[in-house]
């Protein structure tokens, strides 16, 4: 399996305004450059679909700039999992990463609801700006900013919720040429698969 690597940067919180931004901004600049790896299981299934430890090692470098891990409780019934949760001057924050489908994303807006309600201070959906699928690149981030915007708007969700939910956005960069991800990085990635399957 090839695994390359990806570099991340121009880390971004919607609001900029935010309670989220207010606590975390001083660690957006420190997450400019953190890399990633992404490999294709199966260059035969689902048009070669890609996966990553993106979770994995932005938790990993959220806890060696000063966040602890930490969890959520749910009650019995609830069969809700997040990706993970870290505290940061003594606030909780639930993090929640969207790294492929835009549909999914006022899904992420419920889910952010739900861990507000069982013990977050803030909940974080982390959302790439350029991610590249067999038809053309999408901006999740974009497309999260808006749908949350809609939120606050058409008041889909309490706007004390909804002011303690963010949009986290970042941009991806082949580790080893420094080109934006695109569609023709994707498809290359897929040919390297097919060669070692």
């Amino acid at each position: 399996m090839t695994r390359v690597p990806v570099r991340c940067s121009h880390f971004e919180l919607f609001p900029a305004d935010g309670r989220a931004a207010q606590l975390l901004g001083d660690l957006l600049p420190q997450l400019d450059g953190f890399t990633f790896h992404v490999h294709v299981p199966d260059p035969h299934v689902n048009q070669g679909q890609t996966q990553s430890d993106f979770d994995d090692r932005l938790q990993a470098t959220l806890q060696q700039l000063g966040a602890n891990e930490t969890r959520i409780a749910f009650p019995v019934g609830v069969g809700q999992q997040l990706d993970f949760a870290f505290t940061y001057r003594n606030q909780t924050i639930a993090v929640e990463v969207e790294k492929t489908n835009r549909e999914k994303i006022l899904r992420d807006v419920l889910k952010a609801h739900m861990y507000l309600e069982f013990g977050a201070d803030i909940s974080l959906i982390v959302l790439p700006r350029n991610y590249a699928h067999s038809k053309g690149i999408w901006n999740l981030f974009d497309f999260g900013v808006q749908r949350l915007q809609e939120c606050r708007a058409y008041h889909f969700g309490k706007s004390e919720r909804l002011d303690r939910i963010a949009m986290m956005g970042y941009s991806q960069y082949d580790a080893a040429t420094g080109q934006p991800i695109d569609v023709a990085w994707r498809e290359a990635l897929r040919h390297r698969a097919i060669g070692t399957v």
